[in-house]
Order: C-alpha cells, then sequence, then structure tokens
C-alpha cells in the first residue's frame, strides 16, 4: 500500500509540473506597432504597460520589459554595455552576439542584488533598416529550467514586421 500511495504521489508530481510547463507553454503574440516588431508573451503574463515608450508584461516566473532606443549608430553592443552601466549592484554573467527575425543584436546574462532570486537577459536589437532600435530585458526565476526555457522561447520571438 505505501509503494502504491508513493507511486501515486510522484504520478500527481510530475502531472502538476507539465500542466504548470503546458500552461506557461500557451502564448499570445503581441504587434509592437510604434516599432514594427512582434514577439510572443505566454498567456500567463499579465500586461503591466504597453505604451509608445514602454512594454512590461509578467507572471511568476517570467517578466519582460522593453524600451525603444533611436540611434543610428548605436551597436548592439554598445547599447547593451551602457544600459547595464546605468544599473547599480549588476553582475554580468556571460554575453554574446543574438541574431533573430531581421535583428542583429547582443545579449548579456546578469543578476542584481536587489533581486537575489531572478536573474535576466539585457538582448539589444537593431534593426539595420531604421535607426529606431530596442532593446528587452527578460528576467526569469534563478534555479527555475522551466523559466529560463519561457525566457529563452520569448527571446527569440522578437520578429520585424
Amino acid at each position: 500500500m505505501k509503494k502504491t500511495n508513493f507511486l501515486f504521489s510522484i504520478c500527481l508530481i510530475f502531472s502538476s509540473l507539465w500542466l504548470i510547463s503546458s500552461a506557461q507553454a500557451q502564448e499570445t503574440v503581441y504587434d509592437w506597432a510604434d516599432f514594427g516588431v512582434s514577439f510572443a508573451i505566454p498567456n500567463t503574463h499579465k500586461i503591466k504597460k504597453n505604451t509608445a515608450t514602454s512594454f512590461e508584461s509578467g507572471d511568476n516566473l517570467t517578466w519582460l520589459e522593453m524600451y525603444p532606443y533611436k540611434d543610428a549608430s548605436a551597436t548592439a553592443k554598445g547599447m547593451i554595455t551602457a544600459v547595464a552601466e546605468e544599473e547599480t549592484g549588476l553582475s554580468i554573467l556571460d554575453e554574446g552576439s543574438y541574431k533573430s527575425g531581421g535583428y542583429d543584436g547582443y545579449w548579456i546574462t546578469c543578476e542584481m542584488s536587489s533581486h537575489p532570486e531572478w536573474q535576466f537577459w539585457y538582448i539589444g536589437f537593431i534593426d539595420p533598416d531604421s535607426d529606431t532600435n530596442f532593446y528587452a530585458k527578460i528576467w526569469f526565476k534563478k534555479n527555475s529550467a522551466v523559466a529560463k526555457s519561457i525566457a529563452n522561447k520569448m527571446s527569440y520571438s522578437f520578429k520585424k514586421k
């Protein structure tokens, strides 16, 4: 009987994790018309701000912030470096080039002392055909493979319209 209860408990845990993962996997595609970009966020995100100057949405696993960066001479790395230098208590963990959806970009993985349970990516998006670029800050729960996977999927959903 104990073995049956144990197996039932394990099955219940895995079923719950699958349901949470499945709910997070459902997404909504948004068009940020002011900047000619579309992107996907999980259906579980609550939209906090959607204006011509910023977009913010999030849930308990991931969070997205997006901002325009109007500078025709900007490089993705230069933009992200400048934005990151404005933060206090920021630790850069990793960095690299980014290319997706018609954008050239650069990303850095960061942690902040003010939010020890989270990590985030700054991603700079350069539109080679425009002087309007933008950057995203995608937060994900530290040590959560599900959160990091969702954040990664969001990061590759940005596409030029």
